[in-house]
């Protein structure tokens, strides 16, 4: 079914009134033509909804697999004449907000958009809800015009707008001025506790968290100044601003995420981690979270960990035939050491979890040691290090040893003690994963040299390095020729021209949608081997490994702005790494 986006009230009644031209279909028709639903998977729902009578032939498909709720509602919908609008540029007036309850918004998973001939213009994710809609019809005495729209973009509008009603209900339920919200006032843990339960502050917190995972965030900022306080969201690696709070709203929204993340409420004078998990219908995501103080206040990061996003499979990394044949004929090895290197944020851990996964394949005793554990991984032991308690990564690996495991996965060699004993592990029967914080492959060597590891043990071990970046991609909505790189020769086989993206409703204005990987891997040789003995300099040990065909980062990003998948700029700054 098309969607329309809208951005005026008049282009929403010119389609409520297309609605009486709509021709009669059947719903069958409907989902063969626009959703794929095969004929024989149709027949097969239409004779249960026969032996079922009452059952609704779209409920039975769910059931069967085939459609998913919001596949059958958009049928419906296409069936009805209802027209499925996107919402992210509408501008919502504030009379039409107000004649619908907050909580029925809520409740119902729907959108009040505007006003016309005495009717109420609302979105719903289903515009047949009987419920719903005698509900909006109580609460609002109106006439109601439903339009279907996707149960994200209303989220995102009730982020948007009802967020600032809960801003405002906090304000006046918490009865907080200027004076409390100085950073250096001690409140009572009690006041504290029962500022962060009141439900405007909860609802709060959850529209920034829910927020940030519709929009792909990787990270949200909550970011106090001396007088307002910031909300920031980390997307495709770079920070765009989102809103700003009352200064005053900080003590109490942090002591919500205190509280959801099991921190010590009263405690503002030291940092503190924590974590949390939030469950959105069937989804779990896992939330990471950091209260760091400062002179302003409490500054506070969160981690979101999405499983879907996170864990992928080595397919889906981005790497080239050749750098994957690479791997496939690393992973099957029992004795050695991988090591992923790049800088933070590079989605290092993301490749080690792929990894893991390819192998756990083969049923081999795997146990990993990380620092935080990110993701729970099914038929894998995994170890969190905790410092304050003596249980660092150097600890842990010595134990490890003695527990008969057949791959180790080292969340981070981050000491001399670390590197020596990973190394010792991979030369006596292990398949040691690991990552290191360097440039590029070769500079994994001269890393774990300066560390302490012996050049005979390192070059006897080490299988390979895989150094890696992320770089952004182009939104491919609005790709048009970059006039920034203008003049510049585009690559053979490629557009005419380098691309880039303009901005559009689907990259939220910014060009960019997504992320992908560009890296390169340096596999040992039996020269490469002889040169770590020998302790060659860095730019030997690159020298050499170009020769023999490592493909450089440098080249997988120049390929992919050639390809038009991100722009010459975004290549380029990855080449001057």
């Amino acid at each position: 079914m098309q969607q329309y986006a809208v951005r005026e009230l008049h282009e929403l009644v010119s389609l409520l009134e297309q609605q009486g031209n709509t021709p009669d279909r059947l719903l069958g028709e409907i989902l063969c033509a626009e959703f794929g639903v095969e004929e024989c998977q149709l027949q097969i729902a239409l004779q249960r909804q026969k032996k079922q009578s009452g059952r609704h032939l779209g409920r039975i498909l769910v059931e069967m697999g085939v459609l998913s709720a919001a596949q059958v509602n958009a049928a419906l919908a296409g069936k009805l004449g209802i027209p499925c609008v996107s919402l992210e540029a509408l501008k919502i007036s504030e009379q039409a907000l107000a004649r619908v309850p907050v909580d029925v918004a809520l409740q119902y998973n729907l959108m009040p958009l505007g006003e016309h001939d005495g009717a109420l213009i609302v979105a719903m994710e289903n515009p047949l809800d009987s419920d719903g809609l005698e509900a909006l019809r109580f609460n609002s005495r109106a006439n109601i015009a439903a339009v279907m729209a996707p149960a994200q973009d209303i989220t995102l509008a009730h982020n948007k707008y009802y967020s600032k009603f809960d801003e405002d209900r906090a304000l006046q339920e918490n009865r907080l001025d200027a004076v409390s919200a100085r950073p250096d006032l001690q409140l009572s843990p009690q006041m504290m506790a029962q500022q962060a339960r009141t439900r405007p502050i909860v609802r709060l917190l959850n529209a920034i968290v829910l927020q940030g995972v519709l929009r792909g965030a990787s990270d949200i900022n909550i970011r106090p100044g001396s007088e307002q306080v910031m909300i920031y969201y980390r997307i495709d690696g770079e920070l765009q601003y989102s809103r700003t709070l009352d200064r005053s709203l900080l003590p109490p929204l942090v002591s919500r995420v205190k509280i959801i993340a099991h921190m010590d409420i009263a405690e503002r004078r030291l940092p503190q981690d924590g974590n949390a998990r939030l469950v959105r219908g069937r989804q779990c995501i896992d939330l990471r979270l950091s209260v760091l103080p400062t002179v302003n206040g409490e500054s506070v990061v969160i981690r979101i960990l999405d499983r879907e996003t996170g864990l992928k499979c080595l397919h889906d990394l981005g790497l080239t035939k050749r750098q994957r044949s690479i791997i496939d004929a690393v992973l099957p090895m029992r004795q050695g050491l991988f090591l992923v290197t790049g800088q933070t944020g590079a989605g290092k851990s993301t490749t080690l979890y792929a990894l893991l996964n390819e192998i756990r394949k083969q049923n081999p005793h795997i146990i990993t040691v990380e620092d935080p554990v990110e993701y729970s991984i099914d038929g894998v032991e995994q170890i969190q290090v905790l410092e304050k308690k003596g249980l660092d990564f150097s600890r842990i690996l010595r134990h490890i040893l003695r527990h008969d495991p057949d791959v180790i996965m080292v969340g981070e060699i981050r000491d001399r003690e670390t590197a020596v004993i990973a190394s010792r592990a991979a030369l006596t029967g292990h398949l040691v994963l690991s990552t290191l914080h360097t440039n590029d492959a070769p500079g994994a060597v001269t890393r774990l040299l300066d560390l302490g590891v012996a050049p005979y043990i390192l070059g006897a071990t080490l299988l390979g390095v895989m150094s890696q970046r992320l770089i952004r991609l182009n939104c491919p909505h609005c790709l048009e020729a970059d006039p920034a790189a203008a003049g510049a020769e585009p690559l053979a086989g490629g557009p005419s021209s380098y691309l880039h993206g303009v901005g559009c409703s689907h990259c939220h204005y910014t060009g960019y949608q997504g992320r992908t990987l560009v890296s390169e891997i340096m596999p040992l040789s039996r020269e490469l081997s002889r040169l770590i003995c020998q302790k060659a300099s860095h730019q030997e040990l690159m020298d050499l490994a170009v020769q023999q065909g490592m493909q450089r980062m440098r080249d997988c990003a120049m390929q992919l702005a050639g390809t038009g998948r991100t722009t010459l700029g975004d290549a380029l700054a990855i080449s001057a790494v």
